[in-house]
């Protein structure tokens, strides 16, 4: 839920008028009208106030979602995916070069949460999985926008269990920020995953685009 809809709800559920929040925040209660509106969103000091005022987090506020790497439908219990697009490749993109050999099938979707665009994600899945066959399967995102990848890999003995990451900030390009939805002062984390099954063979190469506006990424590990 964008920022704008979820300060409209919070202010509804406490009953309490624009006038009365931006009187709370010594501001303009226009400056509140075009909060809900969605002109534009209050500094982080107001964003503060706001969360403290009506009893939430400011990652609540925000509709920012915590992420604990286990995988997109794992980690977010109203997670979707959009279709767009799914292939066979016998020739690799420049950056993949030495990362898998072709063919490879090409997973390319829109991850959702809630209805809001979180995450951009093209998945290589290399052909020591049976290719045409996964193809089939995945073609019914397009019908069921829940179709987990990892279940599938998982239904021909490919049960993913670990994986690695990196993670680089950058800016989006015009097509990720219309795809994603997003402002324009916004930065993406661009992450590469790299996602093994329990004899450590790589099941799937995926590179995530991710707004940093709506996710917390959240890493445990053992020192």
């Amino acid at each position: 839920m964008a920022f704008a809809a979820r300060l409209k709800e919070l202010r509804k559920r406490k009953k309490v008028t624009q006038s009365e929040l931006a009187d709370h925040l010594g501001i303009d209660n226009t400056t509140v009208s075009k909060w809900e509106k969605g002109i534009y969103e209050p500094n982080i000091e107001n964003i503060k106030k706001i969360a403290d005022f009506f009893g939430v987090s400011t990652d609540s506020l925000l509709g920012r979602f915590q992420s604990t790497r286990k995988g997109f439908g794992r980690d977010h219990s109203k997670a979707t995916k959009k279709y767009i697009d799914l292939q066979q490749l016998d020739t690799l993109p420049e950056d993949l070069s030495g990362e898998l050999q072709p063919p490879v099938l090409f997973y390319h979707v829109l991850q959702l949460r809630d209805g809001t665009p979180v995450s951009i994600s093209k998945s290589y899945i290399p052909h020591s999985l049976p290719l045409e066959e996964l193809e089939n399967i995945l073609k019914g995102v397009k019908q069921n926008p829940t179709l987990s990848l990892y279940k599938t890999l998982e239904s021909f003995g490919r049960k993913p269990i670990s994986c690695e990451e990196t993670m680089v900030i950058d800016r989006p390009s015009d097509e990720e920020r219309e795809l994603l939805e997003m402002p324009e002062d916004v930065p993406v984390a661009r992450i590469v995953r790299k996602t093994f099954d329990a004899s450590s063979k790589l099941v799937e190469y995926c590179q995530l685009t991710s707004r940093t506006d709506k996710y917390k990424f959240v890493y445990k590990f053992t020192l």
